[in-house]
């Protein structure tokens, strides 16, 4: 797809372009991700669907009726998949939660209207099977990365009975949406669209900052101190819209961290962030 660049919007939004060094941090994620799946028990390459991506890494809970986390990775919908972030389940177990990332077909491939679709599938997957890893279906919270923090927002905002109909609307009973993008307006006139290709129309469509949430929270909205204004922005916008409907918000610097680091702040024991999810489920 042949894209007109705005430059503004591309220094905004072209995270990776922006962090020396990100080939070495994937191969860190890689060797720690790897040492999770070694000293942890957990089951590999769950299909939820038919499509060889449409798969769940589970990490169940040292105890029974845990609290589930569903963790949906980045990669601006075209990169990764659920062995490249692992990493972060150690210190979510710790917190006394199941663990779940999961997996989606990538753009160009399909939209991503369609990946979104995927994460409602994966979630209606973990409503009627995640009793066998240990996990408590009435008690789902989702968290997710850049693209991730997008489709935890659309599972927020999802009307649950459109999807199936033994799913509560209250299903997801919070989000932690990291560096996440909710208007995709801005990705229209960037080099990320040249895989994603929105139009105008679909940009918007598929921007929950747009539409009203159906979780009513809480949630907790993270951004790395050093990203662009445009991400900080892009939370601060989430936060006035939806705020008023959710039981709670609250949006945190994740201080010295880059967009690539802001994960990390997940697999940092005793990091602010996981301090405030572990007050979601106390």
């Amino acid at each position: 797809m042949q894209v007109t660049i705005d430059p503004v919007n591309e220094k905004l939004y072209n995270a990776r372009a922006a962090i020396p060094g990100s080939d070495d941090i994937a191969l860190r994620w890689a060797k720690e991700s790897a040492n999770a799946r070694n000293n942890f028990k957990n089951y590999s390459n769950i299909n939820y669907g038919d499509s060889p991506r449409e798969i769940l890494d589970i990490y169940p809970a040292e105890n029974p009726n845990a609290p589930v986390m569903m963790f949906i990775h980045g990669g601006y919908w075209q990169a990764r998949e659920p062995k490249d972030f692992n990493f972060i389940a150690p210190e979510l177990l710790k917190l006394g939660f199941c663990v779940v990332l999961a997996g989606y077909d990538l753009c160009p491939k399909v939209t991503v209207e369609k990946i979104t679709r995927q994460m409602q599938q994966a979630a209606a997957y973990i409503w009627h099977n995640i009793g066998t890893y240990g996990g408590n279906r009435n008690r789902l919270y989702v968290s997710g990365h850049s693209a991730g923090g997008h489709l935890t927002a659309e599972m927020m905002a999802t009307d649950w009975s459109q999807i199936d109909i033994e799913i509560p609307n209250d299903y997801v009973k919070g989000g932690i949406p990291i560096s996440g993008v909710f208007d995709l307006e801005p990705l229209v006139t960037t080099s990320i669209n040249e895989n994603v290709q929105f139009d105008l129309e679909s940009a918007k469509q598929c921007s929950p900052l747009l539409r009203d949430t159906v979780s009513t929270g809480p949630i907790i909205l993270a951004v790395g101190s050093d990203e662009s204004t445009g991400f900080h922005d892009q939370s601060d916008r989430l936060q006035a819209k939806w705020g008023p409907r959710l039981a709670s918000t609250l949006r945190i610097n994740l201080e010295g961290a880059h967009h690539l680091g802001a994960v990390d702040e997940l697999a940092k024991p005793g990091s602010p962030l996981l301090t405030e999810i572990a007050k979601l489920i106390a």
